[in-house]
Order: C-alpha cells, then sequence, then structure tokens
C-alpha cells in the first residue's frame, strides 16, 4: 500500500541544488510530479540523446526504472530493472551523495534488491541530510515491518507520529495486531483535526488508503459501520477499493452472500493481485460450508499469499491450521 513517486515539490529543488537550469530537465520532474510517466521518459531520453551524462535526467531515469520495476509482475525482469538502476545511482554518487531523494531512491533500490542493512543506512542518510522528508520515515519503517521487527517498526515513527501519514500507518499497524479500538483511535484523531484532514484531502492516493482503511477495521471488528461503507461507495476513486466497499455493501446491508460472491468472483478476474476480496471469499464460503470440504482455506492462503506481511491473514491462517 506504499506509493513511489510523492514528490512535494522536490524536482524544482533538484535543479537548485545540482545547478543545472536546462528546461527539460526541468519539465522531466514536472512531468513526474504528475505521475506521466511516459511523457518523462521521452523527455528523459531527448535530454540524453543531446548529453548522455546530464545528471538531472540520469537520476529521473534510474526513478523511471523503479517505477516500471514496482510494476512489474515478473521477478526476473523486476530484480534486471532494480539492478540497472542501481547501476545508474552508483554512476550518480559523487555527484548526488547528500541530496536526500537521492539517499531515499537509493534505499529503495537496495531494499528491492536484499540488501536491506545497506537500505537502511540509506533511509538513515536520507532522513539526516532532510529531516522532514517524511517518505523516509514511512518507508524505513514499513521495512522493519516486514522483517517482523514490530518495535523499531513503530519507534522509526516516533519523531513523526503527529503527521497525519504516520498516524495512518500506525492505525494499520495496529489493525494489524488485533487492536482495533487503537486502529480506529488514530484513524478518528486524522478526521477529527480539520488541518490534518484538509491536507489529507489533497492527497487522493492516502485519502482513499484512510477511508478504506476505516471500513475495513471495521468490518474485521465485526463492526460493519454502514457511514464508512457509503463513504467508500461514494467517494473513494480507488476502482479497486470501490469494489471491495461494494461487496461489503451486499454482505452487510443486502445480505446476499450470493451476490457477493459473485461480485468477487468477476473482480478477483480483474485484480487477481490483490488480497482483500480473496479474504472476504474465505469468510463467506467458511460460514457456508455445509460438508466440511474447507475449500475455503485456497483463498485464505492466496490472501496471504499477495499481502505476507499483513499479520492480521497470517494469524487467520494459522489459527485454520
Amino acid at each position: 500500500m506504499r506509493g513511489l513517486l510523492y514528490f512535494l515539490g522536490f524536482f524544482s529543488l533538484l535543479s537548485v541544488v545540482l545547478g543545472h537550469g536546462h528546461k527539460l530537465t526541468e519539465k522531466i520532474y514536472l512531468e513526474l510530479s504528475r505521475g506521466n510517466v511516459y511523457q518523462a521518459e521521452r523527455l528523459v531520453y531527448e535530454v540524453l540523446d543531446e548529453d548522455p551524462h546530464n545528471i538531472d535526467a540520469l537520476f529521473a531515469k534510474s526513478i523511471l526504472i523503479v517505477k516500471y520495476a514496482e510494476s512489474s509482475t515478473d521477478s526476473k525482469l523486476k530484480n534486471q530493472r532494480y539492478s540497472k538502476a542501481m547501476e545508474i545511482l552508483d554512476f550518480l554518487n559523487k555527484k548526488l551523495n547528500g541530496f536526500y531523494y537521492y539517499h531515499f531512491i537509493r534505499a529503495k533500490v537496495l531494499e528491492n534488491l536484499g540488501a536491506v542493512q545497506e537500505a537502511i543506512k540509506e533511509y538513515d542518510n536520507s532522513i539526516f541530510h532532510n529531516p522532514r522528508f517524511i517518505d523516509s520515515y514511512i518507508s524505513k519503517s514499513w521495512l522493519f515491518w516486514k522483517m517482523g521487527n514490530i518495535y523499531e517498526s513503530y519507534k522509526v515513527l516516533w519523531p513523526i507520529k503527529d503527521k497525519y501519514r504516520a498516524k495512518v500507518l500506525i492505525g494499520w499497524y495496529k489493525y494489524q495486531e488485533s487492536d482495533y479500538s487503537e486502529a480506529m483511535k488514530n484513524f478518528n484523531e486524522i478526521i477529527a483535526n480539520p488541518i490534518q484532514f484538509k491536507s489529507i484531502k489533497e492527497n487522493r492516493e492516502v485519502l482513499n488508503q484512510l477511508y478504506f482503511q476505516i471500513m475495513w477495521v471495521n468490518y474485521r471488528a465485526n463492526r460493519n459501520d454502514l457511514y464508512w461503507i457509503k463513504q467508500n461507495l461514494k467517494y473513494n476513486t480507488n476502482n479497486y477499493y470501490y469494489v471491495v466497499s461494494s461487496v461489503i455493501y451486499d454482505l452487510v446491508v443486502k445480505r446476499d452472500d450470493e451476490l457477493a460472491v459473485k461480485q468477487c468472483l468477476y473482480n478477483i478476474s480483474l485484480y487477481p493481485d490483490k488480497p482483500y476480496l480473496f479474504f472476504i471469499m474465505y469468510n463467506i464460503l467458511k460460514k457456508h460450508d455445509r460438508q466440511g470440504s474447507k475449500n475455503y482455506l485456497m483463498f485464505l492462503r492466496k490472501a496471504v499469499e499477495l499481502d505476507i506481511y499483513n499479520l492480521d491473514f497470517r494469524r487467520v491462517l494459522d489459527k485454520e491450521a
């Protein structure tokens, strides 16, 4: 549930840091900040055709390669892309060492190449050079979570614990530890804070995530708050989150398990790499398993496979075992 390109205006800062004023390189980072990956890529190669050693364009190229690696489903191709990005980053080390975003991207690549301790050091470098850059704290915390070091996951977030993105992540951690009340406390603090909620509404990805997480925690706590189901159906612009909301609506309001199953199966075919519908299918089929076939377990196992760091899913599977 973690995005990479939260640029926070860094593209303009990079030109200042590197001392380059080329209009094309400025456009590259502008397109990246807007999420226009293909347009940014076209501009990158336009600059590199003119100047193969242009620092701005090479760094942007490494970011693009990381972005493509993240979206790749082929593990071999994914690893090749991260390795290629690292080659570029190594080449730029002397020029960009000390620039917080360089260390952040380098940490991302190292983490995905399995060099965990080196990645932690680079997240620390990024934080050292820019203590206000929240992405480094968030990513480092999530890395510790994946390592199973829950204490460090929380500890990393302590300096930014009052920031809304930290609260969202802490709430998600609490949910996975089955502490639903603490999870909702964190989410509610964001909503009740007019300044934080105004900021979060300006970040559509985080707002979608927050709305979904509130609904999902209520679902797992068997509260099934209709208000948040409706909020997701009305405002969540993430297609998959909307679908999950619709399925939960069928279960809670219509009490139509058959319709929910049909929705699940159809949308699983559209989103085979996302876990929540598989988990819902597990719950529905288990409830209706009169013959004791336990066919529902294959859906639970798939949910765990797709979200291996979700302690909630793994705990349920362990109980089934």
